[in-house]
């Protein structure tokens, strides 16, 4: 999985609101706005299964570890705090998550692994908090062309899905979870190209607009998303940027 914007952007709040219409200030261009997905990124289209180097008792024993030191983070507290004092979602019906990135890199780099990692812990944490409101199991579905043998197993041993693009884009309906962390612009086109998910964790307008400068965002969809949603600041995972310049986007309950 690859970046595409990591610096933060300052952002105003009403006093007291939780969930707010998040603002910009500036015109400030952010580093890395990419407009076109390369091939092996989520979205792409993936021509072979690069080979495994980690097993699946590794990998999850490497997730157990990276998981416990984040449920002691500020992040993960203040996610926790944001899912427990609002009212979540209750028609949620399956949550799809794009793009984590390899838990067993090509390159072995311990920060790839850590942010899929992290990605992966949030997302399911982010699932579990919105289960506690619904009457049926949330299906839970991953698409990332990088994956490898070793990645599949690992996501299908925790008991979920993993498909392949487009299928995860095709499955985005009215009463999705979309969980896509720093993607392509393409990517996320495709992911709200059909329809407003109930829920959307991304790249918000903002930073859009900041990376396209004085040229006009000619996004109708993501202008959608962003008069249809309260929106409020992902907590940064200190020290990295995991989830910099990242908006969890709720569809309010009389926008269908």
């Amino acid at each position: 999985m690859a970046s595409t914007v990591i610096d933060s952007l300052e952002k105003a709040a009403e006093p007291d609101e939780k969930w707010t219409r998040v603002r910009h200030k500036g015109r400030r261009r952010p580093k890395a706005c990419h407009s076109v997905a390369p091939s092996y990124i989520a979205g792409g289209v993936s021509n072979s299964v690069r080979p495994s180097s980690l097993s699946v008792p590794a990998i999850m024993e490497e997730h157990k570890r990276i998981k416990y030191q984040w449920e002691t983070s500020a992040c993960y507290h203040g996610l926790q705090e944001i899912f427990e004092s609002r009212m979540s979602p209750s028609n949620i019906s399956d949550a799809i998550c794009f793009g984590t990135g390899s838990f067993d890199p090509e390159d072995s780099s311990w920060e790839m692994k850590r942010k899929a990692h992290i990605q992966l812990a949030a997302f399911l944490f982010i699932v579990e908090q919105l289960q506690r409101n619904s009457s049926h199991t949330i299906r839970c579905i991953f698409q990332e062309p990088i994956f490898n043998t070793s990645d599949k197993a690992f996501i299908r041993a925790l008991g979920h899905e993993v498909v392949d693009s487009p299928t995860g884009f095709e499955l985005v309906s009215p009463t999705t979870l979309v969980f896509g962390i720093h993607l392509y612009r393409d990517v996320y086109a495709q992911i709200i190209g059909k329809c407003l998910p109930a829920m959307f964790i991304g790249t918000p307008q903002e930073v859009w607009e900041e990376c396209y400068g004085s040229d006009p965002l000619d996004w109708v969809e993501l202008n959608e998303l962003n008069k249809r949603c309260d929106k409020v600041k992902f907590p940064e995972d200190t020290g990295y940027t995991t989830f910099s310049s990242t908006t969890i986007h709720r569809r309010r309950c009389n926008e269908t």
